[in-house]
């Protein structure tokens, strides 16, 4: 009997710390301006981003610093569970609704360091692109990297799941494709730099 008490323990023990450091993938409540450090929320071409009609597609990354980020998740409308991913204005939802997400390398309770690569195609009817690498030709992207606290179910007070209310706000921008004539203008303007003077 007490072997079984033990091994429930342990197993409690380890849930805990398995799925203690938790963070809610969303930004909903922030009402930050475009330059907000905290309770940031997402803007185009700075306007506040219409995530009533549209969507972003997101690439999610966390850990225990900025140096050691791993892969947590990309989120785009075909594949979040909800069918959508945004939210309100200049606000996102992603993945099940109100669901944590461990942070890998985090502690219970720990501070973790998210980024997010965000990107929008810039209308409502249009496909969104399939990646963040995609959209940089040609869509709207922006990416932000900021720290905060984690869950500790465990804690004394427990620490609830947070949302991503410590996110700054993110402007997105077209990074234009350079076009060729421009290409053949920096390669014309290299080659008058390096010619021998006679």
């Amino acid at each position: 009997m007490k072997l079984k008490t033990l091994a429930v323990i342990m197993a409690a023990g380890m849930a805990a710390s398995a799925f203690g450091q938790g963070i809610i993938l969303d930004n909903l409540g922030n009402s930050g301006g475009i330059n907000a450090t905290s309770g940031g929320r997402v803007y185009v071409n700075g306007v506040v981003f219409d995530g009533i009609n549209a969507n972003l597609g997101v690439v999610v990354s966390g850990g225990p610093d900025a140096a050691s980020l791993l892969p947590m998740g990309t989120f785009t409308q075909a594949t979040d569970p909800k069918g959508y991913t945004g939210a309100d204005a200049g606000q996102f939802q992603l993945g099940a609704a109100g669901a944590a997400l461990n942070v890998p390398g985090v502690s219970a309770g720990g501070t973790a360091w998210i980024q997010l690569q965000i990107w929008y195609n810039g209308t409502t009817t249009a496909g969104l692109f399939p990646s963040f690498a995609a959209a940089q030709n040609g869509g709207f992207v922006g990416t932000v990297l900021w720290s905060q606290g984690t869950s500790n179910p465990g804690g004394s007070p427990p620490i609830a799941p947070p949302n991503l209310g410590g996110m700054p706000s993110v402007n997105l921008v077209i990074i234009p494709e350079p076009s060729m004539l421009a290409l053949g203008a920096m390669g014309l303007a290299s080659l008058l730099i390096f010619r021998r003077r006679s």
